[in-house]
């Protein structure tokens, strides 16, 4: 076999070299979004939520007008931020909302002012934009191209080694494995 002829290992060998480095960037934006979105229920990706509760000097909060209530629960909470809207939203709850994104909760029974500070986490929001496809029409075609990538790279794997480590001897288990993984977490 002369060294200029056309060998498939080789080929396949370089094939999957060089998709692989150009997707990853691409994974480890979708594994770090992956993993961010994966525990959205026990915080939230997109945002840093900064909770504090102060107690106020009791007063007779219904008698203010709305506007008067709005400026001192902000001069309370020590916030510069302007007014959006507030409004009693139940008979002893009255909420502010602000410009940029916070909120004020008043409980007018015990005079108790629940501060919620919102500070996007920019990294991530951007990542889980583009993981949850929110982003432009033409980035659900370029993650579809992406997919169909891996989807070449999984199988371009199977032919990388040859012989005794090859998936189809010994280290076929770890093939096996990563197949019946996913199955026994849909049956249960």
């Amino acid at each position: 076999m002369s060294s200029s002829s056309f060998s498939w290992f080789k080929f396949n060998r370089t094939l999957h070299r060089d998709v692989g480095y150009f997707c990853v960037g691409l994974t480890i934006i979708f594994a770090i979004s992956g993993i961010a979105v994966n525990h959205i229920h026990d915080w939230n990706p997109n945002y840093d939520i900064k909770r504090t509760v102060k107690m106020l000097e009791p007063t007779q909060w219904h008698t203010l007008d709305d506007a008067v209530l709005n400026a001192q629960l902000v001069r309370q909470a020590n916030i510069s931020q302007p007014v959006k809207s507030g409004y009693w939203s139940s008979p002893q709850e009255y909420k502010v909302f602000l410009k940029d994104g916070a909120n004020l909760t008043l409980n007018s029974a015990n005079s108790e002012l629940i501060i919620e500070q919102i500070t996007p986490r920019y990294v991530l929001k951007a990542f889980n934009k583009l993981h949850l496809n929110e982003a432009h029409k033409a980035w659900v075609f370029f993650s579809d191209i992406y997919a169909a990538l891996l989807l070449f790279l999984a199988c371009s794997s199977l032919f990388m080694v040859k012989g005794r480590n090859s998936p189809w001897r010994k280290k076929s288990v770890w093939l096996i494995s990563g197949i019946i993984l996913p199955i026994i977490f849909i049956l249960i």
